[in-house]
């Protein structure tokens, strides 16, 4: 006979594993450390937002606000009830605070970073390049306004870096369309297309695509010197790109047809 208390008998065993789980989910949930603010406070907002509870970090902020407009910490609830939808994934929400932020509280210290915010929310908008891609517009607008009104502030660098990711977005939504005109032999439309890109998107990571795009379709379309043009362009202003060895292939093509 086994003595008592030799050995846990399998309820005790099961009721201890069943607490030991019930307490680990209290901690991941965040129920092991009660919010010690006031209902509706912005200390209790700010607590939430941190623990990344942002849809009662939301609710919180917006009693805050609603119950003291004219508190000195109502425009940062308002901007943190931004960023907290922004977290959520819920940008034309983000959006429309951020843009009641800079009516309601024109002279915030925040206003900058409002804009900066808003362009974010509009790009992460924005889905596959097949796709519509009107929202990266309205984030260049936005990033436009912040660096040139605030051209000092914080997250200039990263305004710039999205700048340029917008710029190789519309490029490339450009491509796919000169691509389809030039199935459909279209070869004046890829032209027009591809021009156009040169003179609206000169900052393009992808410029040199376009430039060596551009070379083939006047190759095809029998115009040689506006293609020794683009391919020369190309191997100077890009010598490091990895089209350049099939620029010089399309000069030597253009030269030796251009041979008496």
């Amino acid at each position: 006979m086994r003595a008592c208390g030799t050995r846990p008998d399998r309820r005790s065993r099961t009721v201890a594993c069943c607490l030991l789980a019930l307490a680990v989910w209290a901690l991941l949930s965040g129920c092991g450390s009660t919010n010690p603010y006031p209902n509706g406070s912005f200390d209790r907002g700010v607590f939430f937002r941190e623990r990344g509870n942002h849809l009662q970090a939301v609710h919180e902020l917006e009693t805050f606000v609603r119950q003291n407009p004219t508190d000195s910490l109502a425009a940062q609830a308002q901007y943190f009830k931004a960023l907290s939808y922004l977290e959520l994934k819920e940008y034309p929400l983000a959006i429309v605070e951020l843009q009641i932020l800079r009516k309601d509280y024109p002279t915030s210290d925040l206003i900058a970073d409002s804009y900066f915010q808003e362009g974010v929310a509009y790009f992460q908008q924005v889905g596959r390049v097949e796709r519509d891609i009107s929202g990266v517009y309205q984030a260049r607008e936005r990033f436009d306004q912040y660096l040139l009104t605030y051209p000092d502030a914080p997250h200039a660098a990263e305004a710039l870096d999205y700048m340029l990711k917008i710029s190789d977005i519309i490029v490339q939504k450009q491509l796919n369309a000169a691509e389809v005109y030039r199935h459909i032999g279209q070869l004046d439309a890829v032209t027009m297309v591809l021009e156009n890109v040169l003179k609206q998107e000169p900052s393009s990571r992808m410029t040199d695509q376009v430039l060596f795009r551009l070379g083939k379709n006047y190759e095809k379309l029998r115009e040689p010197k506006k293609a020794t043009e683009v391919y020369q362009r190309l191997l100077t202003d890009f010598p490091d790109s990895h089209l350049s060895r099939q620029a010089k292939r399309g000069l030597d093509r253009v030269n030796k047809r251009r041979e008496p």
